[in-house]
């Protein structure tokens, strides 16, 4: 008899499905019914979060105990798809910066004045070199002093002045 683990017995993983898991709104939450359990209030996080959007979807009680994780979303009903992206959607909401209008530096922070999908935008950041993070493909992360994250797409697709602007930090 063969008494190897698989990996998700070892590291206790659950993978959740329409058959373990159904997902709903509480008020204005996402709340879940997984293996029959209640849960009135679960919190979502990206496994992976610049490369898989809607796979690897962690669920997660208030105390942070991980209930599972949903492998890739179009396995659940458009209802349920639709509560799960809206939360998604709204934890990690990354404006896209078009263009960089104005970069200034002073004494450790750079001040940044951009154009982004949802409009003209003040930023900050405290240590420019640590703030952007190439994620491949061309895309950078830019996260100012507060923790909230912009995205740029593609260096590429930035206009000539606002690549310039960048270059002395990439």
């Amino acid at each position: 008899m063969d008494k190897r683990n698989s990996l998700c017995d070892v590291a206790g993983l659950v993978y959740l499905t329409p058959d373990n898991a159904t997902f709903t709104m509480k008020g204005e939450f996402p709340a879940a019914k997984v293996n029959g359990n209640d849960e009135d209030r679960v919190w979502l996080h990206r496994v992976f979060p610049f490369d898989m959007e809607w796979e690897f979807i962690s669920v997660q009680t208030k105390d942070n105990e991980e209930l599972g994780i949903i492998r890739d979303l179009s396995d659940f009903p458009e209802d349920q798809q639709e509560i799960i992206r809206h939360e998604l959607e709204r934890k990690y909401f990354t404006p896209k910066i078009k263009k960089i209008k104005s970069l200034k530096e002073h004494r450790g922070f750079s001040y940044w004045q951009v154009e982004t999908d949802i409009g003209d935008m003040d930023i900050s950041l405290q240590d420019t070199y640590r703030s952007l993070n190439k994620i491949g493909g061309g895309r950078v992360i830019v996260t100012d002093m507060a923790g909230n994250r912009y995205e740029i797409t593609d260096l590429d697709s930035l206009d000539r002045k606002s690549r310039r602007k960048l270059e002395l930090y990439l």
